[in-house]
């Protein structure tokens, strides 16, 4: 929706910070408690008399939800509207929620002589005692928090522009048990990260581990965040792509987090692509029996796949990702920004990954793909907004039924068995990570058809999608043998023999297959010509 929503206890300054901001940002304004008083026909202070505080907030919940179906408003809520969980849930739905907060002391002054607010009984200073300890909590949630006291009105409503989002956001719950978290995509995130990592309250310096490439693109942000909320964070370089996933980058890590005292209160943020992520989160899994870490993808790749699910993990020369972690990150946030400066090759290899979520679990997915491929193509903002939410609520749901890879989840390797064996037996970074996969999403759909697992007509829209992308444009050259051991060392391997995630139908994909060798084969030599 692209609202903001001012919370906060009575007296902290919500209408009037408001309305600055709302002619700063060139938006509407709406003040909830006129809003409910103007509909009620009668004063907050009269609601309360006829209706008690229970008839107030039915008519005070209504009222929100007529709000915030507007878009690009600045509303101002009662202090007590956001403890009610369903009216946090709306306001947190598409739009960033703003705390503004002042000491009991400076609310008891801002206070002194206040009419109209049935609250405050006996007096301001017993009100504020009882009612703002059960507040501050909720208050603290917010995506941003900002301090009032000793400011002027201008002052912070320009604080609360420079950090808000450069839109609307979306939140995506990843609900595994013990470990429920959330996907945050927007734009302008870095500020947003820096409450979160506030409210963790870890140990400090925080580590961010991340590559040279992107510590000189979009370190700066993040830090001077950080930094504006007293929290110390250091850089942890290491390789640009498959070399970062190997063990001497993960030793340098190790050895970094020792040099620097990280203890187990410690946390990590992840800044990069999708190995630097598997790198950070395996180093934050095993350090000390794990210590808690952010995923913050700067690529397309790593947004939609691998920041999610906790699955965490080093390359061996024997095979990838064969020493890795299951470790859920405390959050996840997809700042579309960093995709600006992300090279075409990288972004159309990482389509792979979209077409795959739709082609496993979501039909409706895979026919919204074939209407808009043209627009992801051209990266279309709208297009790749919708597409990014779609394929991260899919691997979301799944990660969220089979948080440990012990059944379902499996489906999340489709094109995954030839993809792995690709990149290893053509040479890591050889082969882009997307690109093996959508030759392997082509060999297993083959494969799928040989076996009569699925109709020929099936596969015809994966191909035209890989197509369309540009991802079959070229075969990777590897030798058979090379390619035939890669696939034994593959992790979903039994006994040296490979277990296959085939398609039923668009939509809808069976895992731990066995396939007869010779079809395999067969499968192989039409889409690779091997």
């Amino acid at each position: 929706m692209n609202n903001v929503v001012l919370v906060g206890f009575m007296g902290s300054g919500k209408s009037t910070v408001g309305r600055v901001l709302a002619e700063r940002t060139n938006r509407s304004f709406v003040d909830l408690d006129d809003e409910i008083a103007a509909d009620a026909g009668r004063s907050v202070a009269e609601i309360f008399a006829d209706e008690g505080e229970a008839g107030f907030r039915q008519r005070e919940a209504q009222s929100l939800r007529r709000a915030l179906d507007k878009q690009d408003i600045i509303v101002a809520a009662g202090g007590g509207a956001p403890l009610a969980d369903e009216n946090w849930r709306r306001m947190r739905e598409g739009n960033c929620v703003v705390s503004l907060m002042a000491q009991p002391v400076e609310l008891a002054r801002r206070l002194n002589g206040s009419k109209g607010r049935p609250l405050l009984q006996p007096d301001v200073p017993s009100a504020i005692a009882t009612l703002l300890p059960n507040r501050l909590s909720r208050y603290a949630a917010a995506d941003l928090v900002i301090a009032t006291d000793g400011r002027k009105p201008d002052e912070v409503a320009h604080d609360i522009e420079s950090r808000l989002p450069r839109s609307g956001i979306h939140r995506i719950a990843v609900d595994v048990p013990g470990a429920s978290h959330e996907v945050t995509i927007g734009q302008h995130l870095p500020n947003l990260v820096g409450e979160t990592v506030k409210r963790m309250a870890p140990s400090q310096p925080v580590v961010i581990v991340s590559d040279r490439v992107i510590i000189k693109q979009h370190l700066r942000p993040l830090a001077d965040a950080l930094k504006s909320m007293d929290i110390t964070a250091i850089p942890v370089s290491v390789p640009s792509g498959e070399p970062a996933k190997e063990l001497d980058a993960l030793a340098a890590i190790y050895a970094e987090l020792a040099r620097i005292g990280i203890d187990r209160q410690g946390c990590v943020i992840a800044l990069g692509g999708g190995t630097v992520g598997d790198v950070a989160g395996f180093a934050a899994a095993t350090w000390m029996r794990g210590i808690r870490y952010i995923q913050m993808p700067t690529t397309l790749l790593a947004m939609v796949d691998s920041s999610i699910g906790g699955k965490t993990a080093i390359n061996l020369p024997a095979g990838k990702n064969l020493v890795g972690a299951v470790r859920q990150p405390a959050a996840i946030f997809s700042d579309i920004e960093y995709l600006d400066s992300l090279p075409n090759e990288e972004y159309r290899a990482a389509l792979a990954e979209v077409v795959k979520a739709g082609m496993i679990a979501d039909r409706r997915f895979v026919e919204w793909l074939a209407a808009n491929i043209a627009g992801l193509l051209q990266r279309d903002n709208d297009s790749l907004d919708e597409a990014i939410r779609w394929a991260i609520r899919i691997k979301a749901e799944v990660v969220a039924r089979d948080p440990a890879e012990t059944g379902e989840r499996a489906i999340l390797n489709y094109g995954h068995t030839v993809g792995h064996a690709l990149e290893r037996a053509a040479g890591y970074g050889t082969v882009r990570h997307g690109e093996a996969v959508a030759w392997g999403m082509e060999v297993a759909a083959r494969i799928s058809v040989l076996t009569a697992t699925c109709q020929a007509e099936d596969v015809t829209v994966q191909h035209m999608l890989l197509q369309q992308a540009g991802l079959l444009a070229r075969r990777p050259t590897v030798k058979p043998l090379d390619l035939l051991s890669a696939m034994q060392h593959d992790k979903k391997s039994r006994a040296g023999k490979p277990r296959w995630v085939l398609l039923r139908e668009v939509g809808r994909a069976e895992y731990g297959c066995e396939v007869d060798e010779a079809i395999v084969w067969m499968a192989l030599r039409e889409v690779l010509g091997i």
